[in-house]
């Protein structure tokens, strides 16, 4: 029995109707689309483990889950804030350094305002 034959289309590639074509590629794709997805859903659910437990301790990670006895459903959320905070940490970090340094440039900025107007006041 040829393969052609135990999926269930006899006629050959070029008799088809073009909407079955279509239908079977859809569906590969799909199929191999969904497979990505699953397959990096799982190697993030593994790197948040590893982000939460560098995050804030593995000792620590082993209290906040403890607490998750009484209330499972909020494990996810925990979890996803971990791994954002970890994602984001280098964005927020340079964030805050240009925000300490803009605030230096106006306060020396208002300083040297300040001392030009004394300058000018005594002359």
């Amino acid at each position: 029995m040829s393969q052609r034959a135990r999926r269930g289309s006899v006629l050959p590639k070029n008799q088809q109707s073009r909407a079955v074509r279509v239908a079977r590629l859809v569906l590969r794709r799909t199929s191999r689309a969904l497979g990505a997805v699953s397959a990096r859903l799982t190697l993030f659910s593994g790197w948040t483990w590893i982000a939460a437990g560098s995050l804030i301790g593995f000792e620590m990670l082993e209290i906040v889950f403890s607490s998750f006895l009484l209330v499972p459903e909020l494990l996810p959320v925990v979890l996803l804030v971990l791994a954002g905070v970890f994602f984001f940490r280098a964005r927020i970090v340079s964030m805050r350094a240009r925000l300490t340094i803009r605030i230096r440039a106006a306060r020396a900025s208002r300083h040297v305002a300040a001392e030009r107007r004394r300058d000018g006041q005594a002359s």
